[in-house]
């Protein structure tokens, strides 16, 4: 496996976006998402969310970034964040110029955010919305100003990194170049993918600091929610027309899964994800969605009206440049 250099970099310009939102008097947690997605809700322990957080006031604009090549810290520019009364690294904190915009804040999420347990070889991940609670996150700045909030629900599925134009963050296996339309992916290539919070890693994720670079930290259950199922390369599903039989629209059916390589933690990444796969020998030109499918049907899609299925989903897809 190899890992892009400055992958680090590209990942936090991918979560340099923030949404706008009023200020109030008092902190508030606007929402809480996947980094990768954007998808409501907060990750699994040792994935990484973002917040936006109204009514921290005080604090100077500008992109203030965890210090390289050392653990993550717990406070940044006075902002901490607690989940479940664990302390939660930082990445970054972005306070935009706009005193009415809302502040961002990337974090790892704690690992006890998890309830979980180990089941033979399956590691079962605990449901944070069970009995309806599940402890708080809270952000502060300073030590007299904070906003308080609860756990919010788990997102059904986690993300791959993309860049502003919902390009793939991914890299050619053979020399670890970006994958981009001006260097695209070639038909039978293997290619690394980085995402966020789409399955469970056991051992348990390394929590503030960098994957080990000889570690392995390989999927240990198919996912938080759905499951990534299969891996495709193709027009992304959409609700079909029919109600009965294949063939019908937007089943995945038909187009074979990509071959997965590894599914696991990226080596020298703090709480990435990486997915390595081959595109098709036979993969025609073009910017195509990359994206998984979960469902009840042989090749793990799931699209009404096919194989007999009646549910299924498909995770967030982002495109890949294939020439």
């Amino acid at each position: 496996m190899k890992c892009l250099p400055t992958l680090g970099r590209a990942i936090l310009l991918a979560l340099t976006m923030s949404f706008p939102g009023a200020l109030v008097a008092q902190p508030t947690i606007v929402a809480v998402v996947n980094s990768a997605s954007w998808q409501s809700g907060l990750p699994a322990g040792g994935a990484l969310a973002t917040a936006f957080v109204s009514g921290l006031p005080g604090l100077t604009p500008g992109t203030y970034a965890a210090p390289p090549s050392q653990p993550l810290p717990y406070t940044l520019v006075g902002v901490t964040v607690i989940v479940n009364n664990d302390y939660a690294p930082l990445l970054a904190v972005i306070v935009p110029s706009d005193p009415s915009a809302n502040v961002q804040v990337n974090f790892q999420v704690p690992l006890s955010a998890n309830a979980s347990q180990l089941s033979g070889n399956f590691f079962v991940p605990y449901d944070i919305r069970q009995d309806g609670y599940a402890g708080y996150i809270s952000i502060g700045e300073g030590t007299d100003r904070a906003a308080q909030s609860p756990v919010p629900a788990m997102p059904d599925w986690g993300g791959f990194f993309s860049d502003a134009h919902g390009y793939a963050i991914a890299i050619h296996a053979s020399d670890s170049t970006p994958v981009t339309p001006q260097n695209p992916a070639r038909p039978g290539e293997p290619i690394v993918a980085y995402a966020d919070g789409l399955f469970l890693v056991w051992p348990p994720p390394p929590i503030a600091v960098p994957v080990p670079t000889g570690g392995t930290y390989p999927i240990g259950y198919t996912s938080v929610a759905h499951g990534p199922g299969n891996l495709y390369l193709q027009t992304y599903p959409t609700p079909p027309t029919c109600l009965f039989g294949p063939p019908c629209p937007g089943s995945v059916t038909n187009t074979p899964a990509l071959t997965v390589q590894y599914l696991g933690l990226a080596p020298g990444l703090v709480g990435v994800e990486q997915v390595n796969f081959v595109v098709p020998s036979n993969q025609k030109p073009g910017n195509w969605p990359l994206f998984f499918n979960s469902g009840s049907c042989p090749d793990g899609s799931g699209i009404p009206g096919t194989c007999g299925a009646v549910t299924g989903s498909s995770s967030p897809y982002v495109l890949l440049p294939v020439d």
